[in-house]
């Protein structure tokens, strides 16, 4: 018992990056050139494009949301995967540090194509920001019951 408790805190004390390797939050990427001769911790001039999952939807619902992000201009590419629970919208963006000066419109949930269109709205407007697509955003309704996701 002792032995293994040692085998774990020796590796730790001698190389000081294996006592966190276990506790990355992604995957290990090169530096990029252009970042090569910045000092450690200095932001970058741009964020770097990253492709993520933004969530789970009802069938279909995913290329809606999707189809109307690229047009939107918010992130550059989309694809959509199907699976037992629904669709899976992953997205290639940009990731934004500050608020756009103006609102932009990514889709509309229509009443009448989606069960509970205030929850779609909040759902991918959460995700939006916990990803950092956008920093901040609004679910605007008018007089039918759909609901516009606008960000910043």
């Amino acid at each position: 018992m002792h032995s293994l408790l040692l085998a774990g805190i020796i590796p730790a004390m001698l190389v000081p990056g294996v006592a966190h390797a276990g506790h990355a939050t992604g995957p290990v990427r090169d530096v990029p050139a252009a970042r090569a001769g910045t000092a450690p911790g200095a932001p970058a001039s741009s964020p770097e494009p990253r492709t993520g999952l933004l969530g789970t939807f009802a069938f279909g619902r995913a290329a809606v949301i999707g189809a109307g992000g690229e047009e939107a201009g918010v992130w550059s590419g989309a694809s959509v995967h199907s699976g037992f629970a629904g669709d899976d919208l992953v997205i290639t963006y940009v990731p934004r540090l500050a608020p756009a000066r103006h609102e932009q419109v990514v889709y509309t949930a229509r009443y009448n194509e989606v069960a509970y269109p205030q929850a779609e709205c909040e759902r991918v407007g959460a995700s939006g920001v916990a990803l950092r697509v956008w920093v901040s955003y609004r679910c605007r309704t008018g007089v039918a019951p759909n609901y516009t996701l606008l960000v910043r």
